[in-house]
């Protein structure tokens, strides 16, 4: 088999065995996050990498698992939902180690050792090669929002760990290539397994060139890849004298990126997974072409690729490169400052809201203190009125039972208490009149004829009845 035009590097990620720390505990290795822009909408900055790097000590490993699927699930609604898988130690060995993303970009990941309770969780040995997502607690959480590389994004200037989740295999992190892994005890076991493929592989000792080719092979526990491999590769086995017809890149959703011995190129392979019987079905194959591009390059093949619906075929009749393009950039960069005017100014109308409110308050509370205080005023003249009014009562009553008590051996006491009963019903006067007609109705004998005698008071006696004082008050004059 030959060799001369074949990639000599391919993505590393070796899953195997979790090293075994003690009787309860295995330690792992977790790919936690990557600085910049990220596909949540959120930036980390150096400076911020650093403080979140910090906070890693004792954060845990958590996770919901399924015993159904048995596989892990999302984050859950609750930050209490699930279990404690393990712990990041309090030396967690944190290093930034390069990683090749199923989107071919190549990012510098933080990793860290973690310590997983497989002693007491028999699911906690599967986490190895699940997806991780890092929390941060919400509280923590400070920053601004900023326009960087044309996209609107969240700057993080201060935050803390609330710990690494665990996602199952149907859940997509936010940073692409944040997984759990396990690392061989030392190199030379790597040294070992690389020299068997090696060998397996039928490889020359040194190549035309004088140099030895060196393979980093993508070991992963994805049976999909696995079984698309098989069907690629028929006679990779004993019998077949391990001859390797493809090498598999990539895998993505509906196609694989793998390199042809034979044709000495690389092709797009599409394949069908059938869910019920888990299942892999090769399907058409296309010539594809590595290009070296830088990112900036990438993101400018991607945006075309986008606006071409999602390929490069036929690209010099749907564009021209030099003017339709920059028309759109133009375009979009315009969007950019319409958007970024129309946020200042929404802004500011916040700001010049906030004030009016602000003022609004501080009217509405001093009416409020002034309301309250004449609330309190009229409670006080309430009260004192009340007052008033019952002393006037009292006084009122107090007059009218004086009047009744002047009837009380000249009326009946029934009559007297009827009135005494009824006093509001009458003003002083009005009972003094009341109670005089009734004595009178009463007493008839007071009016009757007494003959020609002539009553003449005695000299010097100036003392009248209770009846001449009482004539005479209503005599008319």
């Amino acid at each position: 088999m030959e060799f001369e035009n074949m990639e000599n590097k391919f993505q590393v990620v070796v899953y195997g065995n979790l090293e075994q720390y003690n009787e309860v505990l295995s330690k792992g290795r977790c790919r936690i996050f990557y600085k910049g822009m990220n596909r949540n909408g959120s930036y980390i900055t150096d400076e911020f990498a650093d403080k979140l790097i910090s906070t890693l000590p004792y954060a845990p490993v958590k996770g919901i698992y399924n015993d159904f699927t048995e596989d892990y699930t999302d984050h859950g609604n609750e930050r209490d939902q699930g279990r404690i898988y393990g712990i990041v130690p309090a030396e967690p060995n944190v290093s930034w180690e390069t990683h090749l993303d199923e989107d071919g970009v190549e990012r510098e990941y933080a990793c860290v050792d973690v310590l997983l309770f497989t002693g007491l969780y028999k699911e906690a040995s599967k986490i190895v090669g699940k997806p991780q997502s890092m929390e941060i607690y919400e509280r923590s959480i400070k920053g601004e929002w900023k326009i960087i590389e044309g996209r609107r994004a969240f700057v993080f200037t201060e935050g803390c760990f609330l710990g690494l989740q665990v996602l199952g295999e149907d859940v997509e992190p936010c940073f692409e290539g944040a997984a759990f892994f396990s690392l061989y005890k030392s190199l030379s076991d790597l040294i070992e397994k690389l020299d068997t493929y090696e060998k397996n592989l039928n490889v020359p000792e040194n190549n035309e060139g004088g140099k030895k080719k060196m393979f980093n092979f993508k070991l992963s526990d994805d049976e999909k890849s696995s079984k698309i491999f098989d069907l690629l590769n028929p006679n990779y086995n004993e019998e077949g004298e391990w001859v390797v017809n493809y090498m598999i890149m990539d895998v993505y959703d509906d196609y694989i990126v793998a390199y042809n011995f034979e044709e000495k190129c690389h092709e797009r392979i599409y394949y069908t997974k059938n869910d019920t019987d888990d299942s892999v079905a090769l399907g058409k194959k296309k010539k594809c072409y590595i290009v070296d591009v830088t990112e900036d390059e990438k993101q400018a093949l991607t945006t075309i690729q986008a606006l071409n619906g999602g390929n490069y075929e036929k690209l010099d009749e749907n564009f021209s490169l030099n003017s339709e393009f920059n028309s759109i950039k133009t375009e979009y960069e315009e969007k950019i400052s319409e958007y970024e005017a129309k946020i200042s100014e929404m802004e500011q109308k916040n700001v010049e809201n906030t004030e009016q409110i602000f003022t609004l308050e501080t009217e509405a509370q001093e009416f409020t203190n002034k309301m309250n205080e004449a609330a309190e005023t009229i409670e006080a003249l309430t009260a004192e009125r009340d007052q008033l009014q019952a002393f006037q009562l009292e006084v009122e009553n107090n007059e009218k039972l004086s009047i009744i008590d002047k009837y009380s051996n000249k009326i009946n006491a029934d009559t007297l208490s009827e009135y005494r009963e009824n006093l509001s019903q009458y003003t002083a006067t009005q009972l003094d009149k009341e109670l005089a007609f009734a004595y009178v109705s009463s007493t008839p004998s007071i009016f009757s004829d007494g003959g020609d005698l002539e009553v003449i008071p005695k000299q010097g006696n100036s003392h009248k009845s209770d009846l001449e004082v009482l004539l005479d008050k209503y005599t008319k004059k």
